[in-house]
């Protein structure tokens, strides 16, 4: 669960007398004259979504008669904010846009989110992609991780709250195609291998020392740890012997002939990282690479549309996977997408058929397309190979790295290995401290990763 899920929880639980028996009123249609059928109100926390849903809007209104008009409240605190005030007061809007996998969970089972159990069948959830489609479910899993104090724990299994609305992985590499082209490398072929990555960067570096390396936000430790090092972990050695790394009792952990391999191969970006790395967060790397700073950034693919809002066009990236090691056990990678926010009704909307035909529409290939190529969000659901007449190129080259073999595919969502109250800034911190640090050697920093996840397996016995 999110901080702020928590937040939202910790206020909402004491307000829901209030928000659930006050009903919301409706908006006036968006073009200010007689609406032909219901109106309704829904939020975003994403200024980008806002307007890429109200032009989905405009063709859900000529279709079915349906006026929605879509605000965005940002920042997250104020979103929050607008959340709890609203809920005192009853005037909560009809649809909600939140984060998925636990946001979702944690506003429904306070009871501010309605059951779609009911509405969303087989069929519905079939069009979307296969690790996003249960984000919003309450599994037996789900309640039983939950903390003992949480709302989730009185919530019945099989109630959905939520369908998945946008899409992403992390671990996908941007690189500068003019900086590219200018170091004698193609602006078009990504590089296939690790070895030929950390040579395309010893070569952007060489022709610009200053703006040629490779910018990620460190100052977020984990970010190294998680979007670079895990990937290429999990291809070097497959799945199984990656997940025994992090495996209580550590005998084939970091500090072991395999662990300290991978942390050999995460080591060679040491003379490549962009200067002051280590005290940029994720959106000033990413800045700092649309300003030109660096030649490669390591980001998600839902960074290609922050890059786009600082200015970058699509068309001036390549974008790729982090890339397998040549000398690894999968030649090929594929990063399962990750369901990242997701659309729920709230327990107050007047008109919820109306409501729960939006969310249908912004998760149809029809309403998903619009969405998708106007915000440069992946939508979460499979465009399969109408991808590039929906959204155009530029996303439909970053959707298909969704797709590999089970055996390649890296899925950052699953944890089911790692300690249950794993906390990620640990191992991001000694990651830093091996690069671009240098305060470690490969083999003291699978020492130090080895100490770690063993204090933390320690702690939840």
């Amino acid at each position: 669960m999110t901080s702020r899920a928590r937040i939202l929880t910790v206020a909402l639980c004491g307000v829901l007398a209030a928000a659930c028996s006050t009903g919301t009123q409706p908006s006036a249609p968006a073009d200010g004259g007689q609406a032909t059928g219901p109106s309704l109100r829904m939020w975003t926390f994403k200024q980008s979504h806002a307007d890429a849903l109200n032009k989905a809007a405009a063709q859900f209104k000529t279709d079915t008669g349906i006026s929605v008009v879509v605000e965005a409240v940002t920042p997250d605190d104020v979103f929050v904010a607008k959340v709890q005030s609203s809920a005192q007061t009853g005037d909560l809007p009809d649809v909600l846009e939140v984060h998925a996998g636990g946001e979702d969970r944690e506003l429904g089972a306070s009871g501010l989110l309605a059951d779609l159990s009911a509405d969303v069948g087989a069929e519905w959830l079939n069009r979307l992609l296969p690790t996003t489609r249960e984000a919003g479910l309450m599994s037996q899993a789900v309640i039983d991780r939950a903390a003992p104090d949480s709302p989730i724990k009185q919530v019945k299994p099989g109630t959905l709250f939520s369908v998945p609305f946008t899409a992403g992985a992390f671990g996908i590499v941007y690189a500068n195609k003019a900086k590219l082209q200018a170091a004698g490398l193609s602006p078009d072929t990504p590089p296939k291998t690790w070895e030929e990555f950390v040579a395309a960067l010893k070569a952007t570096t060489g022709k610009e020392p200053e703006a040629g390396g490779l910018s990620l936000g460190l100052k977020v430790s984990q970010t190294g740890f998680n979007w670079v090092y895990q990937p290429l972990a999990h291809s070097y050695l497959g799945r199984d012997r990656f997940h025994a790394l992090f495996a209580k009792g550590a005998a084939q952990g970091f500090a072991s002939p395999d662990g300290v391999r991978t942390l050999e191969l995460y080591g060679q970006l040491t003379p490549y990282w962009m200067p002051s790395s280590t005290t940029l967060n994720i959106d000033e790397a990413d800045i700092a690479f649309a300003q030109g700073k660096s030649a490669f950034n390591v980001g998600g693919t839902f960074t290609l549309a922050f890059l786009a809002q600082n200015g970058m066009s699509p068309d001036k990236v390549l974008a790729f996977p982090i890339p397998p090691s040549a000398a690894g056990q999968q030649k090929e990678i594929a990063m399962a997408p990750l369901a990242l926010t997701s659309l729920g009704v709230t327990a107050t909307a007047e008109n919820r058929e109306a409501a729960i035909k939006w969310i249908d529409f912004a998760t149809s290939a029809k309403g998903a397309g619009i969405i998708a190529s106007a915000s440069l969000d992946l939508p979460a659901t499979d465009l399969g190979a109408d991808a590039a007449s929906l959204v155009g190129p530029d996303l439909a080259a970053l959707q298909k790295y969704f797709t590999g073999t089970p055996e390649s595919s890296y899925d950052a969502a699953d944890t089911t290995f790692f300690p249950p109250d794993y906390d990620q800034v640990k191992p991001g911190d000694a990651m830093v401290r091996l690069s671009p640090l240098k305060e470690r050697a490969p083999a003291q920093a699978g020492a130090e990763l080895d100490e770690i996840f063993g204090a933390m397996w320690k702690s939840s016995e």
